[in-house]
């Protein structure tokens, strides 16, 4: 759990209406819109956390394949327009013209894109995903480094921060979230310490209203997604105001990139195995962290776009795809033993809302 959230759970206390405090009473139920998360990214001290200094982008990937004299002579202005197809071109486009960022796959043995050097630091956001004390292979794990929990969590699994903490286009704190959805808890019985919840996780078809300054507003109404496939329900517990969920098989939450049209309608964030730690703010705010297993394939989806994300965007997707396949350690496949998923942490942010009384899609 993040150092420092404070939980209004632990003094018993909830928010009703969105401002005002009451005490709780039996069974209650509270509803809430996830509208800012992270990478699960810590970046407390980046000297440590990534001595070799951050990852080559695209553009100095292709520098780092040419000789000193090579690299000197394409930098001149009379040779931008060699130097540009060199990279923009060239470096991004696979032995039968396939796309660097549509198709990673096909750039694994190319020895022009370097896999990175990954995160050298022993502290990490995260939780004990695979059950052992030291990383070890598992019948459903590949053997991995472990690290030290921000809270002090022994043996914490997080190994996408591990492959792509470095790169500079890792973010850094919370920002808006691309995949808004509701969490419902259900059956409060205790804030501070209750031994059964349910705890709902709920895509939606609605458009979350903005205010003037951009913010998703709280205490709006909103409905649950239609498709089954958006929706899921798990047992959890609270223990000193910090509400913690059984294990998740799978979780699948729909995530639109508006500019895709159709095809950007239909894309999802995918987790497997997840687990939650949430505790409630004294603002009324829901905070807490997802610890989940990703597929690789699904991971920076708009990075499997297209050219431009290389070209423009500086994004090396064969060198993210190359570490991501090294550092993988959940899932493995049946035939190869390869691992094909990869752990990981997202620290979030919710604020109090409600759901239509009339809609029964949960149950």
């Amino acid at each position: 759990m993040r150092k420092g959230i404070v939980t209004a759970l632990g003094l018993g206390l909830l928010v009703a209406g969105g401002g005002v405090f009451h005490a709780e009473p039996k069974g209650r139920t509270r509803t809430f819109l996830l509208v800012k998360s992270d990478g699960g990214q810590l970046h407390r001290n980046f000297e440590e956390e990534c001595p070799d200094g951050v990852e080559m982008t695209v553009e100095e990937g292709y520098l780092a394949t040419k000789t000193p004299a090579e690299r000197e002579r394409l930098l001149k202005p009379e040779n931008a327009r060699e130097y540009a197809n060199g990279w923009k071109n060239d470096y991004i486009t696979g032995p039968g013209g396939e796309n660097v960022c549509n198709n990673p796959k096909s750039f694994l043995n190319d020895p022009r894109h370097q896999p990175y050097h990954g995160v050298k630091g022993k502290t990490s956001y995260g939780m004990n995903l695979d059950g052992t004390t030291d990383g070890r292979k598992t019948a459903n794990t590949c053997a991995h480094p472990k690290f030290t929990g921000v809270d002090g969590e022994q043996a914490v699994d997080n190994q996408l921060y591990r492959a792509v903490g470095c790169k500079k286009q890792a973010g850094v704190g919370e920002a808006e979230a691309g995949n808004k959805y509701l969490i419902e808890i259900r059956g409060l019985d205790d804030p501070k310490n209750d031994d059964h919840v349910d705890v709902g996780f709920y895509g939606t078809d609605d458009v979350p209203i903005q205010g003037s300054d951009g913010r998703t507003l709280p205490n709006q109404t909103l409905g649950i997604t239609k498709n089954p496939r958006w929706r899921a329900t798990v047992a959890g517990r609270v223990v000193d105001g910090v509400l913690t969920t059984d294990t998740i098989p799978a979780l699948y939450f729909r995530w639109v990139m508006p500019t895709w049209g159709a095809l950007g309608q239909a894309y999802e964030y995918e987790f497997y195995h997840a687990r939650y730690r949430m505790s409630l703010q004294p603002d009324g705010t829901l905070k807490g962290m997802m610890a989940a297993y990703r597929p690789i394939e699904n991971i920076f989806t708009v990075g499997r776009c297209c050219k431009g994300t290389a070209s423009t965007a500086n994004t090396n997707c064969a060198s993210d795809h190359k570490t991501l396949v090294m550092m993988a350690d959940g899932d493995p496949d049946a035939e190869t033993g390869k691992c094909t998923t990869i752990s990981s942490a997202m620290n979030f942010t919710a604020i109090p809302v409600f759901i239509a009384a009339t809609d029964q899609s949960r149950r």
